[in-house]
């Protein structure tokens, strides 16, 4: 029978979480329809009538009125499909913050029952702030200021080869990342604003609970508990050089862009058996960051760092954790996964 702490990390980790990334993920479709694919397309098609007219890829551009035509039909590309996503992404996110917020109270009420075994009620659902709605707002401005970028690097006086013309391009198509990137942010945040409605309805505490594969900073606040109304700690993380002890505490998740951590109720008299919440979680951070798991933003040596620092504090590992971490560290690289 699993462990009651186990039960838990798994509701917010695996459930709750995968809940979060299906929203997010609805609305960055509806925000950005088939652009992945238009970009594509309009990549091909640049590279076709920079081949026919310059011989390849690798052959410089006469100046003149075919290349001011090629990069005017490109302009022309990039400026309707970026102003059509700067169009439609203000709506579809600021009509996202109420279930969003709903989201998050009903997660907590859930999170209550299964570690108080007690029924809990959801609360009314917040109402929607200012700053949440400047904060869906301003991915107007995210997409206008990329367009701009793009449209100017694709300026005939600016390209003479095909790469500057894919830079300008590439360009363009950054906004797909940053736009999923904002979603998840504001997204993330009013889940959160409604789960942080239940901590104060129901529990003396907070407590830290971040993805299993998190960064080493989500890493180093994962089990730690807050009073409700105080700051967490600011400035931790697992990596040394990451670390700022002078930083101001943090109110709560989320941390960064894209973070998916939580702050969960949390009352030290739930804990009925097995390993208490807080201390599991902390285990889970170790085990994650002795065993290398990683996100592709983050780098190895951030990583190799965390894990001396988690040989160097922690006395009490778990064996499998501790020869992982010892063999990373010795080596310079993670053990694959078994």
């Amino acid at each position: 029978m699993p462990d009651p702490a186990d039960r838990l990390i798994r509701l917010v980790q695996d459930d709750h979480t995968d809940q979060v990334i299906d929203l997010e993920d609805r609305l960055a479709r509806r925000v950005l329809a088939d652009s992945d694919r238009v970009f594509e397309d309009l990549i091909r098609r640049a590279l076709a009538a920079w081949t026919r007219t310059y011989g390849g890829p690798g052959q410089k551009a006469v100046p003149g009125d075919i290349l001011r035509r090629i990069l005017a039909a490109a302009q022309a590309a990039v400026g309707r499909l970026l102003d059509g996503i700067a169009d439609r992404a203000p709506g579809v996110l600021q009509d996202a913050l109420t279930p969003a917020l709903a989201m998050g109270s009903r997660q907590g009420a859930a999170f209550v029952r299964a570690a108080s075994g007690r029924r809990h009620q959801a609360p009314r659902t917040p109402a929607v702030g200012r700053l949440l709605r400047d904060e869906a707002a301003r991915i107007r401005g995210l997409v206008i200021e990329r367009r701009d970028r793009a449209l100017y690097l694709l300026h005939p006086d600016r390209v003479t080869r095909w790469s500057h013309l894919l830079a300008g391009l590439g360009a363009a198509r950054a906004v797909t990342s940053e736009v999923r990137g904002h979603i998840a942010w504001v997204i993330n945040t009013a889940v959160h604003q409604g789960l942080d409605a239940v901590v104060r309805a129901t529990a003396p505490l907070r407590v830290w609970v971040s993805e299993a594969d998190a960064c080493v900073r989500c890493l180093a606040y994962t089990g730690r508990t807050a009073p409700v109304g105080e700051p967490f700690p600011g400035g931790l993380s697992w990596d040394p050089r990451q670390r700022g002890s002078r930083r101001p505490g943090v109110d709560g998740p989320p941390l960064h862009g894209r973070c998916r951590c939580r702050a969960v109720p949390w009352d030290d008299r739930w804990t009925t058996s097995g390993i208490p919440f807080p201390l599991a979680l902390q285990r889970e951070a170790q085990r994650s960051i002795g065993y290398g798991a990683r996100r592709p933003s983050e780098s190895r040596q951030a990583r190799l760092r965390a894990a001396r620092e988690l040989l160097r504090t922690v006395d009490d590992l778990l064996p499998a954790v501790e020869a992982r971490a010892r063999t990373a560290v010795r080596t310079g690289r993670f053990p694959a996964a078994a």
